[in-house]
């Protein structure tokens, strides 16, 4: 009798988890046997150049001739200060534009879709058009306004490459840190303005008491968010500065292209994407700790 009342619950129940195995099975297939794959290509020594060599097992000397590489620790600080600039100025302008834009005013959808747009254009094309309608030093608006105010125009992508780099990152990622932000304020609601309120509080003392703690689980969405898909950055890279002068521009993403698909070292770029995948990894626990001991009270 039990059995059979189990089995009537369980034909009630829905069907949560059969539903959610495709999903499931497809996403280990599309992102953990290419990881394991890159995991065995980074402990052999194959260079596309050179098949005469074969692929030969060389165990941990791929990761060594990375940890060795000079320019592989210029390459990491250009990640960090890429990675960290982009986040600090998506998340101040993203909030900034929440805040005026979770109100009413004339045009309010107009504006929001404006705001929005960059987001959706895909990165070549966001890099195509800075490259040459802003940071051209012969007809972009830099140069323009230069000659406005008698400056001799600046070669932005030669001369403050990475700069570059990070303003165009950030152009294209304010849009989603405002639309998560802006879903936060949105879901805010009323009767928590309204008590507070009535208990005396001024505007900034509900935005420190009252919004900020109920934003606290949207602001580590969009930060832990922000930062996988920024260190993923490499279309604006390759259509810009190609990482260079030199390393200048070069973060880990598009260091694993030029060892690759430049210098054809499979193994070597296998070993960068490892070290890659582990640091992204740290940076993300660290961040959740960080942003969790930040908004501790408020939680």
């Amino acid at each position: 009798m039990k059995a059979a009342t189990q089995q009537r619950k369980n034909l009630n129940q829905p069907p949560i988890k059969r539903l959610i195995l495709p999903s499931a099975i497809f996403l280990i297939i599309m992102t953990q046997i290419p990881f394991l794959i890159t995991i065995y290509y980074s402990f052999q020594d194959w260079n596309i150049m050179r098949p005469d060599k074969g692929i030969q097992f060389t165990g941990l000397s791929n990761f060594k001739k990375v940890l060795t590489d000079p320019g592989f620790y210029q390459v990491l600080k250009n990640t960090a200060v890429l990675t960290l600039a982009v986040l600090i100025i998506c998340f101040i302008l993203g909030f900034a534009l929440a805040l005026l834009m979770n109100r009413h005013f004339l045009g309010k959808g107009l504006v929001r879709t404006m705001f929005i747009t960059p987001f959706f254009v895909m990165p070549t094309v966001s890099a195509i058009i800075w490259k040459t309608l802003v940071y051209n030093p012969n007809f972009g608006f830099s140069s323009y306004f230069a000659e406005v105010f008698g400056k001799a125009p600046i070669d932005w992508l030669s001369q403050h490459p990475l700069l570059s780099i990070i303003l165009i990152v950030s152009w294209m990622w304010t849009p989603f840190f405002m639309l998560i932000l802006l879903a936060g304020l949105q879901s805010l609601p009323s009767e928590l303005i309204e008590a507070a309120q009535l208990d005396g509080a001024n505007k900034i003392q509900q935005f420190i008491n009252v919004t900020i703690p109920h934003l606290v689980r949207y602001i580590e969405v969009v930060v832990l968010l922000g930062l996988m898909f920024i260190l993923q950055v490499f279309g604006e890279i390759y259509v810009t500065t190609s990482g260079g002068p030199g390393f200048a521009s070069t973060n880990l993403s598009f260091f694993v292209y030029r060892t690759g698909f430049q210098n054809w070292d499979i193994g070597k770029a296998s070993a960068v994407g490892v070290i890659t995948v582990i640091l992204t990894i740290i940076m993300m626990m660290f961040m959740i700790k960080v942003l969790r001991r930040m908004f501790r009270e408020e939680q």
